[in-house]
């Protein structure tokens, strides 16, 4: 069977233009550094990319979600280490108060005192991050404990924050794996308020304050004894609140080391995956580019000896 000048001429053609597309694909791998640039370069494994790279992107929220969580968790505990303190120097104030020796007037000097460890507290009880209140529960765009100051002058209390609680006691969770969640917040009228109502649940800290300078501006000797037990007990609550915030910050730092281990691993898949090895690549484009000059060199002999068989 004779094959034709157009035969050739096609079967030539076609040649050039694969070694062409594969020059052109090693180009391109080579100008973006990736295997895949589009899904018909590998269809199975451009579908995988997507997948790994939707599991990445919800490791990546995670990882915010951790970082949210660890700052208020952080700034939980150091507010609360604040507060263990002013309720150790309350605690001192009135063991010493509470000697029979201390006059009227030394008791109504320590009210000064006493009104300013209660002013703090509810200072610390309206910590924020980021402009949100991490006490409050789901209101955290508002101080959850009121700060209206006393205006009566006949009143022991005046010149202090009320120090009402008007937040809610609500976790706010936060997702830092799939479906696991930890809460970041503590509530800050179970700390200082003991409970909705206040003494509900636990220790009235605020009261029992307000109790105490009652009694010191009142030179009741008695109702400063009586304050002590509650102080103490007052204490060992802010300690076991920080005992719970310091478990749930293990648990961040747990899921944080999970998810970094994690997101590596992906990282890498999709590299294997869509990365292209730019020595290999490199080397196979010089090597498309000789083969490519040889086969135009090689369609141009072939052209000429059938123009030459043709004029013979």
């Amino acid at each position: 069977m004779r094959v034709t000048e157009n035969t050739i001429a096609t079967m030539v053609l076609s040649s050039l233009q694969q070694g062409m597309e594969r020059l052109g694909n090693l180009q391109q791998q080579v100008s973006s550094g990736l295997k895949l640039n589009s899904p018909s370069d590998d269809p199975i494994s451009a579908q995988q990319v997507v997948m790994l790279k939707g599991l990445l992107q919800n490791g990546n929220q995670y990882a915010r979600n951790i970082t949210t969580g660890n700052a208020w968790l952080t700034a939980s505990d150091s507010a609360m280490s604040e507060m263990a303190n002013d309720v150790t120097s309350a605690t001192e104030v009135a063991q010493e108060m509470a000697n029979g020796t201390y006059t009227a007037t030394d008791r109504s000097n320590a009210v000064t005192q006493l009104k300013q460890l209660k002013s703090q507290l509810i200072q610390l009880g309206n910590t924020q991050i980021a402009g949100n209140y991490i006490f409050g529960g789901f209101v955290s765009n508002s101080p959850p404990f009121d700060t209206t100051v006393n205006t009566n002058t006949s009143d022991p209390l005046y010149g202090t924050p009320s120090g009402n609680y008007v937040g809610t006691d609500d976790a706010v969770n936060m997702e830092v794996a799939n479906s696991s969640y930890v809460a970041i917040n503590y509530s800050g009228g179970k700390l200082l308020r003991g409970g909705t109502p206040p003494g509900s649940s636990g220790v009235d800290l605020i009261g029992q304050l307000n109790s105490l300078i009652t009694a010191l501006s009142n030179n009741d000797v008695s109702g400063v004894q009586s304050a002590l037990p509650a102080l103490n007990s007052a204490l060992e609550q802010i300690t076991n609140a920080r005992t719970d915030i310091g478990a749930r910050m293990t648990r961040v730092q747990s899921a944080s080391s999970s998810l970094d281990s994690a997101n590596l691993s992906l990282s890498t898949m999709i590299s294997d995956k869509q990365d292209a090895d730019i020595l290999k690549v490199t080397s196979d484009l010089t090597q498309q580019q000789n083969a490519y000059q040889v086969a135009l060199a090689t369609s141009a002999k072939i052209s000429q000896l059938s123009l030459l068989d043709y004029l013979k």
